[in-house]
């Protein structure tokens, strides 16, 4: 089951179930938290996809990321207790297929990820419930760019550029996530490529981990980590292509302008 956003006709944005070339419209009633085995009786409309703008499929009160989080990408965390964590602005949340335009100082990457998206207000949550607090799942670009005077690029300057962090069309609301393919391609070229069962701190951890000194709210966005390169760092350039590419969904692409 597919959840995405959209503005139709009345340019009021709504949530709907994406199913081929149709999408089933929700009415004003449904919200994330609902028990989504009676989604189907808030349906209110059949639409075709030309019909809509997509929009981003959740609306988070933030968007959290987590570094190193793949053996072989940068230096060894195998000592740390907890993630890594940083943030990226709202601003930088932009939908699929993207043209993004990179101020031309900027020396920027892209980064291939899986997304978790939060379902319910959670505080100090217990590993055993971490699953009923989960909407779901998209693919994400963690783009980076390096930061002013060699300052850590997990701050603010290099992670919340406008468009910054692309995410896919929809959520997966039945998305199995372990044991899944995860690889990035530039210019049609693999750069990155790892399985998400190599991640030194499992989904299980990272949400239990965060609900332990953040409130997490339905919508958020935590971003998992990205795969070690199999190239060296390449930067993006005017006219490049850059493709994640997650078993299970849709390419998420972005094109440099």
């Amino acid at each position: 089951m597919y959840l995405c956003r959209f503005l139709n006709n009345d340019n009021h944005p709504q949530y709907g179930l994406l199913d081929g070339s149709k999408i089933f419209s929700l009415n004003n009633l449904f919200h994330i938290e609902l028990d989504f085995n009676c989604i189907k009786d808030f349906i209110s409309d059949e639409i075709n996809i030309s019909d809509i703008q997509f929009l981003p499929p959740c609306e988070p009160s933030k968007i959290i990321g987590i570094a190193l989080n793949y053996p072989g990408v940068g230096d060894s965390v195998s000592e740390l207790n907890e993630p890594l964590v940083f943030l990226k602005g709202l601003n930088s949340l932009a939908l699929a297929d993207v043209k993004l335009d990179i101020p031309s100082d900027l020396m920027v990457w892209g980064e291939c990820e899986l997304a978790i998206i939060i379902k319910h207000k959670i505080k100090n949550i217990s590993i055993e419930n971490v699953h009923k607090s989960i909407l779901g799942f998209m693919p994400a670009n963690d783009i980076t760019c390096n930061n002013f005077y060699n300052r850590d690029h997990h701050l603010a300057r290099s992670k919340s550029v406008d468009g910054f962090c692309p995410v896919g069309k929809y959520i997966d609301l039945n998305y199995e996530y372990r044991n899944r393919k995860i690889q990035a391609f530039q210019n049609n070229i693999l750069i990155r490529d790892g399985n998400t069962n190599d991640m030194i701190f499992s989904i299980e951890k990272i949400i239990k981990s965060l609900s332990t000194w953040m409130t997490l709210n339905p919508g958020d966005i935590i971003l998992t980590g990205a795969p070690p390169r199999v190239r060296e760092k390449q930067f993006l350039r005017p006219d490049d292509t850059y493709s994640v590419r997650i078993e299970g969904f849709d390419n998420l692409n972005i094109r440099v302008t």
